[in-house]
């Protein structure tokens, strides 16, 4: 048994010896095949390295960083650095998937060259950091009260006057900017809005909801303050004539009728009712030349690139029949004298297109020179056509909605959604827009609690935009088709309220006919069905306002080998005017739109713009620059007589009254319209070759930045019914040969 147990002892201490003799000649040998990989990567395989930090330069470990298009990832180690091989040769993005919800997921914006067999050191991609879903809104006064001592500058341009940048300005409480004021009537004088048959218009009644009534527009002086009041008539028998109407009783106390709706002894079939305008919603366009009216006496600091219209707004507590239904339906809040919500659109508005005035292309009624104009006159006082309902997505900062199911009073056995309680920190755009909700980052000053939409994906900064410049009128995803904004119920207990967080949330997940063209060729009868993409029928350009992402997607810009354009990319972020650019390490600080400047900061030095060097760019608005300036406009001569045949047509580039050679003439051709695009006096009419009217130009360029040729446009001739049928195209402001007319006069 001794023997057996040394035996056995023996052959334990043998086998280990084994083991240990075998783990160590593996160790050298891994040890050697890892001293020897490097080179061989390095010497054979392309490499991209770098690190990934968030906004305070701090490392972010454990982050996916992925090439774009190949099956080559890797996680960043703790200092936040990361290396991946065996890239596939060529221009690469890079895409970083945020390790928690403390970050937002990122990307480069510019490819990275990869030559073969190289290695691209130093690649530094930023995340922005990301708000909790504890985190409120706080209002842009918090923001100003710290950021204002360093940015003041930036924001003068939301001040809310006249000439702000139209973010700030589109909104406004009072009448302070209302347009055109002259157009009302001085008090005790009156002005009776007409149809576009030019017979007085009549009206939905307010004081009970039923029938139509004549109205009136007036005014009165209060303290010293000029008030605007719509004059509502009672519905009456007999056809009531010019002579009939007037603004009696103005001086009166309007609001008499409250009392008597409280006590029950309203009568709505007795006299006529006053409501005043408390608020307006757009307005001030730069009539295409940066100014702030038509005679070009208002320089515009911000312009916004519209002709004017302004629609007004009056508080939901000031009309009849809204007060009478808030009782019977006990939202009670409505009744009380602070609650801030509008009927976002009374029965007329004043608009003006680019039209001139003694065009012969004009019909009797249509608009150019300013005019009021009917807005859905008859159903424009419901409680469901609420500010809260239309527009607080796009036109409030911080809002926050309660919303019911209600029968409707004027279709039985149908229900109505109405918006019972809204709340919000900032009418207009303003810095949580963008930025998120900012308390977190308010009380702490974490600059990791906020967003940074320069360090967001290309996706979520185009939809940071696209949430209101996506889609011209567009149906919340849930409730569904409910509101014209992105909005999703689901997640009302989270970030945001249920409203868009960039960056956070996908956009179509907020409208839920996201991107959806209208109808095609084949299809078109003179209507359209509504998606939230109102398009003509190739599909491919907008016809009304406000989609400039949905035209950006079928761009060749939005996804190319070289950059991943933004909307940043050509807009500053605060004025809207083009931002200082920094392009392949030249500098532009003055780059505008109405000179190419913009655009040849990307395409000068390649394409047919090769012979443009960058500093070519910078030079020619110089005195000096006689020699950038015909480098430029040689080059861009040279591109229009080979795409167009237009060699004849002179370019100088600091010619700014012709149109000719200027990159946004051809290649965003106002081709859609801010209002009622179904109709002819909309649009900028002139007249074609044949003498007859027809569509010119509308009043927002395209973002396909294509060049939309005659052809398309007479392709949709035959299946027209008005002019506003035809698609304008790239030539037909300046050449009548390329309007077409969609009818006979």
């Amino acid at each position: 048994m001794p023997e057996k147990k040394r035996g056995v002892k023996k052959l334990k201490v043998n086998k280990i010896g084994i083991l240990v003799l075998l783990i160590v000649i593996a160790i050298i040998a891994i040890a050697g095949c890892v001293s020897e990989e490097p080179e061989t990567a390095d010497s054979n395989v392309e490499t991209v390295q770098g690190k990934i930090v968030d906004v305070k330069m701090n490392p972010v470990p454990g982050a996916l960083v992925q090439v774009e298009g190949q099956n080559v990832a890797n996680t960043t180690a703790s200092d936040g650095s990361f290396k991946l091989t065996n890239v596939e040769a060529g221009s690469v993005y890079l895409y970083v998937t945020a390790p928690s919800e403390k970050y937002l997921d990122g990307e480069t914006l510019e490819s990275i060259p990869v030559d073969s067999g190289s290695t691209v050191s130093d690649v530094t991609i930023t995340l922005t950091g990301r708000p909790s879903n504890n985190s409120t809104h706080v209002g842009m006064e918090t923001c100003q009260m710290c950021h204002g001592r360093v940015w003041s500058d930036m924001f003068e341009t939301f001040d809310g006057t006249g000439d702000a940048a139209a973010h700030s300005r589109f909104v406004v409480q009072g009448t302070d900017q209302m347009i055109y004021p002259d157009m009302w009537p001085e008090p005790g004088d009156k002005v009776l809005p007409r149809d576009p048959n030019g017979d007085l218009l009549m009206v939905q009644d307010p004081q009970d909801g039923e029938g139509l009534v004549n109205v009136v527009l007036c005014t009165r002086d209060i303290e010293g303050e000029r008030e605007y009041l719509f004059k509502f008539y009672p519905e009456s028998d007999t056809k009531l004539t010019e002579d009939d109407l007037d603004c009696s009783g103005a001086d009166g106390d309007i609001f008499a009728w409250k009392d008597e709706q409280d006590n029950g002894t309203y009568d709505p079939e007795e006299n006529p009712i006053f409501i005043p305008v408390a608020a307006t919603i757009g307005g001030q366009g730069n009539w295409g030349e940066g100014w702030l009216d038509p005679n070009h006496e208002q320089p515009d600091r911000y312009p916004n690139f519209g002709e004017g219209k302004q629609r007004y707004m009056c508080r939901m507590q000031d009309v009849p029949w809204v007060r009478q239904w808030a009782k019977d339906n006990n939202v009670t809040n409505w009744l009380e004298e602070d609650y801030t919500d509008y009927i976002s659109y009374m029965p007329v508005y004043l608009m003006q297109d680019g039209t001139p005035a003694d065009s012969d292309a004009l019909a009797p009624n249509d608009v150019a020179a300013p005019k009021f104009w009917q807005k859905s006159p008859n159903h424009w006082a419901y409680p469901a056509n609420t500010m809260s309902r239309n527009c607080a997505g796009c036109h409030a900062t911080g809002a926050k909605i309660e919303k019911q199911d209600f029968d409707d009073a004027h279709e039985p056995g149908d229900t109505k959604q109405v918006v019972t309680n809204f709340e919000f920190k900032d009418l207009d755009i303003t810095c949580e827009t963008c930025h998120g909700p900012g308390s977190e980052h308010a009380e702490s000053g974490d600059k990791n609690k906020i967003i940074s939409p320069q360090y967001l994906t290309a996706k979520a900064g185009n939809e940071l935009c696209g949430q209101c410049h996506g889609s011209h009128a567009g149906k919340s995803a849930t409730p569904e088709g409910i509101h014209k904004y992105p909005y999703n119920g689901s997640y009302e207990n989270s970030l945001g309220n249920g409203f868009f967080v960039p960056g956070v949330n996908d956009i179509e997940d907020f409208y839920y006919n996201y991107d959806q063209p209208t109808s095609g060729l084949q299809d078109y009868s003179g209507t359209w069905t509504e998606g939230t993409f109102h398009s003509w029928p190739d599909q491919a350009h907008a016809r009304a306002h406000s989609q400039m992402l949905s035209e950006m997607r079928r761009s060749v810009h939005y996804d190319n080998p070289y950059e991943k354009l933004t909307c940043f990319t050509c807009h500053d972020a605060h004025t809207l005017g083009a931002p200082d650019l920094e392009v392949d390490g030249v500098k532009f600080e003055e780059a505008a739109y109405n000179d190419n400047t913009l655009c040849l900061t990307c395409h000068a030095s390649h394409g047919p713009f090769e012979e443009i060097a960058k500093e070519d760019v910078i030079n020619m608005s110089r005195d000096d620059g006689f020699l950038a300036r015909n480098t430029v406009a040689s080059a861009v001569s040279s591109h229009m007589e080979e795409k167009a045949s237009m060699g004849v047509a002179p370019y100088t580039p600091t010619n700014e009254t012709s149109p000719a050679g200027r990159c946004t003439s051809c290649h965003m051709a106002k081709i859609s319209k801010l209002q009622d695009v179904n109709d002819d006096a909309q649009w900028h009419l002139a007249l074609d070759a044949d003498g007859k009217s027809a569509v010119a130009e509308g009043n927002v360029g395209s973002h396909v930045f294509d060049v939309v040729w005659p052809g398309q446009s007479s392709a949709l001739v035959p299946f027209a019914t008005q002019d506003a049928d035809v698609m304008p195209n790239s030539c037909g402001n300046c050449h009548e040969s390329a309007r077409f007319s969609g009818d006979d006069d």
